[in-house]
């Protein structure tokens, strides 16, 4: 396990566009400019910054601790990093090591290897919660609690004590923990509470929670998205994804934005759409990952060259 040290990736301080790909250029890491892609949103995000990276395989990535640590995990290899800065500070190599899912406001997340998943406390990555099971598996935005089916039920366990908190009869395709605390279920292809009925479709493959909004995102096994509010029957929107191979969702603080990446894709793509309808706001060719920060002062971009923090040019000039 790694204990701080590592070293960095020279960077490019030139502007980063709505629209870019992964480079290397003279100066280091640059995300350069291409051309619009379609379904792009009328106003795309404004130019960002590199503010530092690591040179860090990731395929995953998530901005936990009120935006302050990454958790992030290359093959077979966890990684806690200090954010803005990108500064590796432990890793881990649990053997089979394919999923993970951060905490938002708290230095915690879950991993999944091939002894199921265990819920992990940031920045050492050491047990908090081990033997979950092969899930699907959730933890709340404060840390204090998980969630995993097992044995056809979902049992609900809070860090640091013994037993079951809560058991829910029946599975889920995915878990996760609305805004709210409350826990939301994946059934079929619809998003409800534990004992919500099936819905017929596409089924449900992924959830993911806006950290400030009754807002959740869910991926589909067709490649669909699907946004919903707690408590609703109905989907608000569903559109495909744009990006090829989407296989980790995500959602920005106030659920505006979905974050959708490609952890397995040949040639991988991640971007922020607009959770309204799909339009792209931000798209960087190059990374399999891309995560807002739950501060909205930043956010992570990721791949095979490395794992990057951009950062708005006003919080930059702000100082």
């Amino acid at each position: 396990m790694r204990r701080g040290g590592a070293p960095t990736l020279p960077i490019d301080p030139a502007a980063v566009p709505a629209f870019a790909r992964v480079e290397r250029g003279p100066r280091g890491l640059r995300l350069g400019a291409v051309p619009e892609p379609a379904g792009a949103a009328e106003g795309a995000g404004g130019p960002l910054r590199l503010r530092a990276a690591a040179p860090a395989t990731v395929r995953r990535a998530e901005v936990v601790a009120g935006g302050r640590l990454v958790l992030a995990a290359g093959t077979g290899v966890a990684y806690s990093l200090a954010a803005p800065d990108m500064r590796l500070v432990h890793d881990r190599r649990p053997p089979g090591l394919d999923l993970l899912a951060g905490a938002a406001g708290a230095n915690a997340g879950l991993l999944r290897a091939d002894g199921g998943w265990r819920a992990v406390v940031l920045p050492s990555l050491g047990d908090m919660v081990a033997d979950l099971g092969p899930g699907p598996a959730a933890i709340r935005a404060d840390g204090r609690r998980v969630a995993a089916v097992a044995g056809g039920a979902i049992e609900e366990r809070d860090a640091g004590a013994e037993g079951v908190a809560a058991r829910h009869e029946g599975g889920a395709g995915a878990l996760c923990y609305a805004a709210g605390g409350s826990l939301l279920v994946a059934a079929g292809a619809r998003v409800g509470p534990p004992g919500t009925t099936p819905l017929a479709g596409p089924a449900i493959v992924a959830l993911a929670a806006a950290a400030a909004a009754p807002r959740v995102a869910a991926l589909h096994e067709d490649g669909s998205v699907s946004v919903w509010e707690p408590g609703a029957d109905e989907a608000l929107a569903s559109w495909a994804s744009p990006v090829d191979g989407a296989g980790a969702i995500g959602l920005s603080p106030d659920g505006a934005l979905v974050a959708l990446g490609a952890p397995d894709a040949a040639d991988p793509a991640a971007c922020l759409a607009r959770a309204e309808d799909g339009a792209q706001v931000r798209r960087v060719e190059g990374a399999r990952a891309i995560a807002p920060s739950p501060a909205e002062d930043g956010l992570v971009v990721a791949g095979d060259w490395g794992c990057a923090w951009l950062m708005p040019l006003e919080l930059e000039e702000d100082g």
